[in-house]
Formats: C-alpha cells, structure tokens, sequence
C-alpha cells in the first residue's frame, strides 16, 4: 500500500539497481503480478509491497459490488488546467456524514486521447495536495518522488464503512454533471495498488452510466498506468 510517510530505503535484498529497473518494467506496461513474480522475495523487502496485506480478499467480492447512485447535493467551480493552460478542470465539492469532500475532474492527455482524470479526496487532503503542488510546480516540472508524495497525500484512506457510501454519492454526482457540463468524453483512472479504491472507481463509473465504452489500459507519457472509459451521454 501506498503511505503517507513512505520513502524508498535500499537494503541487502533491494538495491538501487533493483528498484531502477522495478520503476522501468513497470513504465513499460508490466502489471503488478508480474512484477511480483519477476523480482520474488525480494520485493517484499522494497516497502512497495506487503505481503501480509488483508485488502486482497476483499477483491472478489469489491469487483462484483454494484453501486446504485444516490442523490447527492453538490457545488462544482472551474480553474485553469495546471498542466494546460488553454483547458479547465472541474472541482466538485459535497458532504457524507458531516465529511467535506472533492472530486476534481483533471484534463489530462494519456495516448493523445483527451481525459478527464478522477480524483477523490477530503477537503483536509486537498487543501495541502494543493500547497505542496504550489511549491513545487513554479519549476515547470515534478520529479517521479515529488509525483509519489502528491498522491499519498489524497489517497489517505477513509475506512471502508465510510468509503462505500461515499462512493454512492459520487456516482450520482458523474453522471449529473456528465449529463449536464461534460457530455462525450472520457473519464481515466489512475492505477493506484488500493485495489478495493480502484475496483470501486471502476464499479462507479460502469454502474453510473448506461452508454459506456471499457477502452482499456493506457499509458501517459511517463509510463503511469491509467483506464479509460468512453462516456457517451
């Protein structure tokens, strides 16, 4: 999983060299079982991996759950792409159980398809994704670490009896204001090793939508793993 606190340590079992070539496989489109077999052991001394971890029985059950969209009162505002300054992206903000949350819907090219890239978060961990992103991003680029802490800051996990009816709300929420600001368009995913949050996003948009094309695992220009759904409206 990943963590909050996490930084790469190098050890007898996992050397610089190991986790070069981990970072490279991966880019270039190996999944995580590969991987897995591939480096044995002795990736399980990388702190990439645990293999105590108890999400992975959830998975069977999490990829048949369906998620049935419950209304959901929303407010969403638009700001200038950071990444392209002639795009906007849409930052939707609603409420569980006295939590703030956001969904930001990021315009993000992966393939030379245009995307918009989903993201969930509390408005806690947005507030300081978007200061560590305004400290860094005035160098015109984000190194792979600085990359790796953006995204532990919004994947802090909310427990899962939270999670699930979160989940409900967003999937009311997509389909509105796909519906009524979006219309066609593609919605990514990024690969992220949660996979109860990645199986849930997925079960998200395939339950939200009844017009929907699964185009399938993409890389962006960096080698991050992303799936790409076609919405049609």
């Amino acid at each position: 999983m990943k963590n909050s606190d996490f930084k790469m340590v190098y050890n007898e079992r996992w050397t610089r060299e190991k986790f070069i070539e981990y970072k490279r496989l991966k880019r270039s489109g190996w999944s995580e079982k590969m991987l897995i077999e591939h480096f044995g052991e002795d990736i399980y001394h990388s702190g990439i991996y645990n293999r105590k971890s108890t999400i992975m029985p959830w998975l069977e059950f999490i990829t048949e759950i369906t998620i049935i969209p419950v209304y959901t009162d929303y407010t969403f505002s638009k700001k200038i792409s950071d990444i392209y300054k002639d795009k906007i992206d849409y930052i939707i903000r609603f409420q569980n159980k006295g939590i703030d949350y956001i969904i930001s819907l990021f315009y993000y090219i992966i393939d030379n398809l245009e995307t918009y890239n989903v993201l969930l978060t509390t408005e806690e961990q947005w507030i300081e994704y978007e200061k560590k992103l305004n400290s860094i991003k005035y160098k015109g680029y984000i190194t792979d670490d600085e990359r790796n802490e953006l995204v532990n800051i919004v994947e802090k996990e909310t427990g899962l009896n939270h999670l699930y009816p979160v989940m409900k709300g967003i999937s009311y929420i997509l389909l509105d204001i796909f519906e009524k600001e979006l219309g066609n368009s593609i919605l990514s995913l990024g690969e992220t090793k949660n996979m109860v949050k990645i199986n849930l996003y997925r079960n998200i948009i395939k339950n939200s939508f009844s017009n929907i094309e699964e185009i399938g695992e993409k890389l962006d220009d960096v080698g991050n793993k992303y799936y790409l759904y076609k919405i049609k409206i």
